[in-house]
């Protein structure tokens, strides 16, 4: 037996087509519209009086900059057009912008020049010379309070099993306070709840970006002691690779924060210094093992080459106050900042034994738009290099990337399935 569609099935079945395939297309042109807005940048650098070419490699985009920035940051553009607005022009190909004044202004970006995509901020600054440096160097962390690690139990002086801390404290914690005293190290908080006793005790903690007050009440362990059954850290040390030094001799290094090895968390930084480092050995990275780095830091008051000042998701920065470390105008180059970047060749700067040497690298991706440290994706292509380290290793971190004879990018990470593949970040990120 045949059935026949009636007429206003056949109706309704078109009807169900058409809004099926409108429903594909809108989904399309949404995915397309947000994916052309994460690669273009939320910012770009321009350099007072030079020429910079600027090359979205985007087709269909339009620019446009007000009539009140241009006349601020006294900006040509070849190839525009002038309106009454201001400035526009089409950015789906390279384009040379000249900036006369340093100061900052906005850009307007338009599909097709009608539908507004972006907003850009474009930063008009003097050319920068820094002093790449690559050489590794020891990193020593106070916490800014007593960092809470985890939460455990206390065996009682009867062989019972308490968790005062559970639910109290949690990891990522940072103790400032035991009943209304300042406190900055692990002995500081044992000697307060040694002198509390069983009674019941108030911390003051920062979790995240508030402060609170707890309740919490010590339990005697079977040596007698009195635990609060939390697992505490107040310092942090480390190696890793100092990236580049300015003329006023501040540095940056790193281009990640620095987490706490059991948490991952960023370190709340009280202060903190940086010290000479030895390398000692290096084990090679394979897939699914990143390498490290081995070597020993010489620590003391007399050692310190310079202070950390901050720790951000970027690196971490301060300055250098050992002359041997600071700026040298013979061994600086310009700072190049993301828009100059190309794929293609380029190599770092790293010690993996008594001096620093240069090692070739490819640059594979570029990601303008990136507001991590993840804005290049690099392949180490050294021999010499893959042979030692098998690429990227933990305590290159901060390692400086040159490119057409400009400070680029620092490495950040390797990939754990590669070694010879990883992420670097913009140097102007670090800055």
């Amino acid at each position: 037996m045949i059935n026949y569609m009636s007429r206003k099935q056949k109706r309704l079945y078109r009807q169900c087509l058409f809004g099926a395939l409108i429903m594909v297309l809108m989904v399309g042109v949404i995915c397309c519209y947000w994916w052309i807005q994460q690669q273009i940048p939320g910012e770009l650098v321009l350099y007072q009086d030079k020429p910079e070419q600027l090359d979205l490699q985007l087709p269909f985009l339009e620019m446009s900059i007000s009539s009140e920035d241009l006349e601020t940051a006294q900006v040509s553009v070849d190839q525009s057009q002038r309106v009454e607005e201001g400035l526009t022009f089409w950015v789906g190909e390279p384009v040379s912008m000249t900036a006369g004044e340093p100061g900052s202004m906005k850009a307007q970006i338009k599909l097709f020049g009608v539908v507004p995509c972006k907003k850009i901020n474009l930063d008009v600054k003097q050319e920068v010379r820094i002093m790449p440096v690559g050489k590794a160097v020891g990193l020593y962390i106070h916490a800014k309070g007593v960092m809470v690690l985890g939460t455990g139990k206390v065996s009682g002086t009867q062989g019972e099993t308490e968790t005062p801390a559970y639910h109290v404290l949690q990891s990522g914690d940072y103790i400032r306070q035991v009943n209304g005293k300042r406190v900055n190290t692990i002995k500081e908080v044992s000697e307060l709840i040694q002198n509390n006793g069983e009674k019941q005790m108030i911390l003051g903690v920062v979790r995240g970006d508030n402060y609170i007050q707890v309740k919490i009440k010590p339990v005697q362990s079977e040596d007698g002691a009195y635990q609060i059954g939390a697992w505490l850290r107040e310092d942090t040390e480390g190696i890793g690779t100092l990236s580049f030094v300015t003329r006023d001799n501040q540095f940056a290094a790193l281009g990640h924060g620095i987490t706490d090895a059991d948490t991952g968390m960023l370190i709340t930084l009280k202060n903190g210094g940086l010290y000479p480092a030895t390398i000692e050995s290096v084990v090679k990275g394979k897939s699914g093992s990143p390498g490290e780095v081995v070597g020993s830091v010489l620590l003391g008051s007399k050692n310190r080459l310079g202070t950390i000042d901050c720790n951000t998701s970027l690196g971490i920065t301060g300055e250098i106050t050992d002359e041997e470390y600071q700026y040298q105008e013979n061994r600086s180059m310009m700072l190049g900042h993301k828009q100059e970047v190309e794929k293609g060749k380029a190599t770092i700067l790293c010690q993996l034994g008594e001096k620093v040497e240069e090692y070739e690298i490819e640059i594979e991706k570029i990601n303008l738009s990136s507001t991590d440290n993840k804005g290049m994706e690099i392949h180490v292509t050294d021999e010499k290099l893959i042979k030692k380290t098998g690429g990227i290793v933990q305590g290159m971190s901060g390692a400086p990337i040159i490119q057409n004879g400009k400070c680029i990018g620092a490495v950040t990470h390797v990939f754990v399935k590669d070694a010879t593949r990883g992420y670097a970040t913009f140097i102007e990120s670090m800055f």
